[in-house]
This record gives structure tokens, sequence and C-alpha cells, in this order.
């Protein structure tokens, strides 16, 4: 394991489909991407932010908002950046998007736990 610099950072793309979406209504025509689909998807560009530099990671709060739809079908993709670093405790700068539009926002707070 090395030493965790910040500014690092990793983007993931996501298909809005399957166990991904959420209709409001019940009606497939409806459906969405899930907030804990974006959740999970933020989740993982921050574990592969700091693969490499961290032999494990637990998340410990997220603070994001879900501010836009993406339809079923669409591809969303999601960047986490490491902003700080306190001791074992990482915080980064989280956000997915379809295309131009900002879908969500945030950050996310990991601890470095020792396997």
């Amino acid at each position: 394991m090395t030493a965790v610099p910040t500014g690092l950072s990793a983007t993931r793309s996501l298909v809005v489909e399957g166990s991904k979406l959420y209709s409001p209504t019940g009606k497939p025509e409806h459906s969405v991407l899930s907030s804990p689909a974006m959740i999970m998807e933020m989740e993982l560009a921050c574990v592969e932010a700091v693969q490499g530099h961290v032999e494990a990671s637990v998340g410990f709060h997220v603070d994001v908002k879900h501010i836009a739809p993406t339809p079923a079908g669409e591809t969303v993709e999601t960047t986490a950046t490491l902003i700080d670093i306190d001791g074992k405790k990482l915080r980064f700068k989280v956000e997915t998007k379809y295309g131009e539009i900002v879908v969500g926002t945030g950050t996310h707070r990991r601890a470095i736990v020792d396997l």
C-alpha cells in the first residue's frame, strides 16, 4: 500500500436497466435510474479511485442529491475524486451525469480498514 494522494479520480459508466430502475408510478414506461443504484455507482467509483493505494475501505457517510431523472436504456457516467484525507478517513466529491445533465452530486466518505 502506498501513500494516498488527494486528486485521485475514477469514472464509471452504467446503462440504466434491470435492477437499476425505479418507476414512481409502477408503470415500466416511467422507469428511471433509482437513487440506490446511483449511490452504489458513486461508492464503486470511490473504491476504484483509490485502488492500488488502499487495500480496503468501507463507506460510512453519504451526502448526495439526486436532482434529475435518467430514462431507462440511457447511460450515466459517475466520477469520484478524492478531495480530503484525515488519518484513515477519505472524503470524495461524487457526481453522476447523463450527457451534460448532472443527475446526482455530493460527497461520500470512506474509512480505510486493515484486513
